[in-house]
């Protein structure tokens, strides 16, 4: 298994350019989860997501991270006037959070775009295709449920090792 620190370096390493994206910093600003907020909970996505990655031999990490980092990007924004119930926020997040991707990355894989799209399920009745995208559908409700325990004891410190500036 790989220390905290291995993690956070692979989580730097492939997703450099979405950590310092203006959405993703944005991210830090939309509120989410019990307490949390969207940039994050998508950190916190990614950590758990390559820790259940780290037991299968195949995981495409790169791929994985890079859709971690941006699963919910689609929620950043007025959250409120966009999605005015909460099934619609569930089934369009997804679609708008791939936009946005998109708009960061450029073209996205196909594995990338698996796992946002599809990461709702089983809220939403489209199953992933790939094994990426079935486990973020398991990290994504884990993190959901300990985001507000887990997400003050990390996120500062990685941002800092990251040099991410919030503001307050």
């Amino acid at each position: 298994m790989r220390s905290k620190e291995e993690l956070e370096n692979e989580i730097m390493e492939a997703g450099k350019d979405i950590l310092s994206s203006e959405w993703f910093l944005k991210g830090f600003e939309q509120p989410h989860h019990f307490g949390s907020n969207v940039s994050d909970h998508e950190l916190h996505v990614a950590f758990v997501s390559l820790k259940i990655a780290g037991l299968f031999r195949n995981a495409d990490r790169r791929a994985l991270i890079r859709a971690c980092l941006c699963h919910d990007m689609g929620l950043i924004g007025n959250r409120k006037a966009v999605y005015t119930t909460g099934r619609m926020c569930i089934t369009q997040h997804p679609l708008d959070s791939a936009k946005r991707a998109e708009e960061i990355l450029g073209a996205l894989t196909d594995i990338e775009r698996d796992i946002i799209v599809n990461h709702m399920f089983p809220l939403v009745l489209n199953p992933p295709k790939t094994g990426e995208g079935a486990l973020i559908c398991v990290a994504d409700k884990i993190c959901a449920i300990f985001d507000p325990i887990m997400i003050g004891r990390r996120s500062a410190r990685f941002r800092e090792r990251m040099n991410i500036s919030v503001r307050a």
